[in-house]
């Protein structure tokens, strides 16, 4: 209601950063596909992009959704509650992630836990924690996309398998879990530098050269060819 989306209209959730290098200007492209598709579609999907963002691409992303699929979307802008991030994701039917070359993500693993399908691309750091087991994983293109969005609805097996171990898999990543894993690799490297002691040793001071002798020394070479 907030985004003035139909209630039975199916939403399809970006959140992150709207920079270049985050693949956003994949996303219109996405929703064509998808809005073509629907009088095809048995269902009758009313697909909808909702993003909770900003950055430096929004007005060239909004210029292009308007084109594409004018009042098909709502930007939010940049989201600092955590609460209602949280309660944006619960109530999304899909999330979208359009980098494939994400150093880390953290946006598909909170719509993990939000018990949200996730729809990454089969690259980049995303690939820690996501796998077919827990994501729907595609090549970043149109068409693979749009596969996946609609596997997404066609098998309701597999999706609630998927949510299911989504949710595990996010459990996982808790601050808790995180912290020990870190002191845990603190740990391990302290035991190797002390097992290895020997290669960490800093080697003696480089005496400094002794450029004057070295000129004597080329002298008397010189002096030999001749």
């Amino acid at each position: 209601a907030e985004a003035g989306f139909p209630e039975n209209a199916t939403v399809l959730l970006y959140a992150g950063r709207i920079s270049p290098e985050k693949n956003v200007n994949f996303l219109p492209e996405v929703l064509r596909s998808l809005l073509k598709f629907r009088n095809f579609d048995s269902q009758k999907h009313d697909y909808r992009l909702l993003i909770a963002g900003d950055g430096p691409l929004k007005n060239e992303l909004e210029k292009n959704l308007q084109t594409i699929a004018p009042g098909k979307f709502k930007f939010l802008g940049h989201v600092t509650d955590h609460e209602k991030l949280a309660d944006i994701y619960a109530n999304s039917d899909i999330f979208l992630h359009p980098n494939p070359r994400e150093p880390f993500g953290i946006g598909p693993l909170e719509a993990m836990a939000s018990g949200l399908p996730v729809v990454a691309p089969d690259s980049g750091g995303v690939l820690s924690y996501a796998t077919d087991d827990n994501a729907w994983l595609a090549e970043p293109d149109v068409e693979s996309y749009f596969a996946a969005v609609r596997d997404i609805f066609n098998n309701d097996e597999k999706r609630a398998r998927k949510i299911k171990n989504a949710l595990e898999t996010a459990a996982k990543y808790s601050w808790e879990n995180s912290t020990d894993n870190l002191f845990a690799l603190y740990d391990k490297m302290y035991e190797d530098f002390r097992r290895r002691r020997e290669f960490f040793v800093i080697e003696p001071e480089v005496k400094t050269p002794d450029f004057a002798g070295r000129i004597v020394l080329s002298k008397e070479k010189s002096n030999e060819l001749h």
